[in-house]
């Protein structure tokens, strides 16, 4: 169905580090938002600095690139993978584990020198060098014709300085995209000493600066929108969830579908683990040796190398050797692929009670069976549920091992379809709706002090347009 652009031409300005081409899945919510918007008659610009695509870029949304500068910490890593990169065959070697307690009491404050020295070089995130550059592109495009609103979308969450220093001082509204949480899920999932306290404690500060100049602060979850609403009782904040433009994903060809096959595309960090997974596995192979014919589990995305460790031994414990491929990072397509082919897919969203994968809307568009690993409370669980995908508790491994049957039973179809909209082309209209009515609301407060003006001084005769003298 086609959108069509509407008589008035608003104009948004939207401040992303990470925009296609560059993979980023952070990336393609205002990718896609913006396309949809441009058709509802919207002149969109974006400052990012992520490289244009060889393709045709997409109507009235223009892209100015700003490249991230070099900076201290980038030279820093530079030398330091120089300094540690053996002669014998340039292999880098494997990446330190921090155990504190091995750390000799001589070198405790030099290694505490050179944590406080790192962290005073990468806070608040890798958007450093990046930063100043955006906020000048905006306020020059600022200066040159009128912008109704700039909203700016993090992570990396650095790009809101962008936004309050541009619209310092102007008359166009700024809005903050969170996406994910900022400060408090700092570090949330490693050790707590003296100098995460400090970090967190900064990135508070700072956020709260950015929060102060907003007009309006939008959260991706309801879950987060609740605790902002909640930490930050003046702020006026949205629920406004992801979706996917699903011109950009391949359609599921249902005879390609490899019955049995369990696909996990995205990244192994955090909280996120297969381990109930792989326990359930060896469990169902230990009562259905046959099953072993059929039953696979691909991996695809970057994992961390304490996540690497523990896979591949959640993997020999269960027996799985035979069983599951770790295909590392994928292409797109390819990773597309992947998933499409599969008769399950699951996405991870352990330990993160406020957040949702965008993964999720993903498999879900592609008509792929989807399951979700995450606590019932979550808000990866509560949408999950909304939009039709299935949920289990990370260590409830009998249910898993009951899917993983009812899976190799064909009793899983091989297509679902969602039960809520998911894609963008329906959520442009909803931000096109919400952006109307913040500016149809200000327009009409303004015009409402201007008369209240005019009617106690009877003197002048205010319009919208602006005012004219009797």
């Amino acid at each position: 169905m086609g959108l069509a652009r509407n008589s008035e031409t608003r104009r948004l300005l939207v401040i992303t580090f990470h925009f296609p081409p560059d993979g980023a899945i952070g990336g393609l919510r205002w990718a896609g938002l913006s396309k949809y918007l441009a058709r509802l008659g919207w002149e969109v610009h974006v400052i990012t600095a992520s490289a244009m695509a060889a393709q045709d870029p997409t109507p009235h949304v223009q892209r100015h690139v700003h490249f991230r500068r070099r900076t201290f910490n980038d030279a820093y890593r530079f030398a330091a993978s120089r300094f540690r990169q053996p002669a014998n065959g340039g292999q880098r070697p494997a990446p330190e584990i921090s155990d504190r307690s091995g750390v000799s009491s001589l070198l405790r404050p030099l290694a505490a020198v050179r944590r406080l020295v790192g962290s005073a070089m990468y806070l608040p995130d890798q958007g450093r060098g990046w930063v100043l550059r955006a906020a000048r592109a905006a306020r020059a495009l600022l200066r040159n014709q009128k912008f109704d609103v700039v909203i700016t979308s993090g992570p990396p969450h650095s790009a809101h300085f962008a936004g309050l220093l541009a619209t310092l001082g102007g008359n166009a509204q700024f809005w903050i995209d969170m996406r994910d949480p900022w400060s408090h899920v700092h570090e949330v999932n490693g050790p707590e000493d003296w100098l995460v306290r400090g970090e967190r404690f900064l990135l508070r500060r700072l956020e709260r600066l950015t929060f102060a100049r907003a007009t309006k602060v939008i959260a991706n979850t309801r879950e987060f929108a609740s605790a902002l609403r909640i930490a930050e009782p003046d702020l006026d904040v949205t629920w406004f969830p992801n979706g996917v433009d699903l011109t950009q994903l391949p359609p599921r060809d249902v005879k390609a579908v490899e019955y049995g096959s369990i696909a996990y595309v995205g990244t192994l960090y955090a909280g996120r683990n297969l381990s109930s997974v792989c326990l359930a596995m060896g469990r169902f192979l230990s009562d259905h040796p046959e099953a072993a014919a059929s039953l696979r589990l691909n991996v695809a995305g970057p994992i961390e190398p304490p996540h690497r460790r523990q896979l591949q031994a959640d993997i020999v414990a269960a027996g799985l050797e035979s069983m599951v491929n770790v295909h590392g990072m994928l292409p797109r397509p390819q990773a597309l692929e992947l998933l499409n082919r599969s008769h399950l897919a699951l996405v991870l969203a352990q330990d993160q009670p406020m957040q949702v994968p965008a993964k999720l809307y993903e498999c879900v568009s592609l008509g792929i069976p989807t399951l979700v690993i995450a606590e019932a409370t979550s808000a990866a669980a509560s949408e999950a549920r909304r939009i039709g995908a299935m949920t289990l508790e990370a260590n409830d491994v009998e249910a898993m091992q009951a899917l993983l049957e009812d899976v190799l039973a064909r009793r899983i179809p091989t297509t679902i379809a969602a039960k809520a909209p998911v894609s963008y082309e329906g959520l442009g209209i909803r931000m096109d709706s919400l952006l109307r009515e913040a500016l149809e609301g200000r327009e009409a407060g303004t015009t409402s002090e201007l008369r209240t003006l005019s009617d106690s001084h009877g003197m002048r005769s205010f319009t919208s347009e602006g005012i004219e003298t009797r």
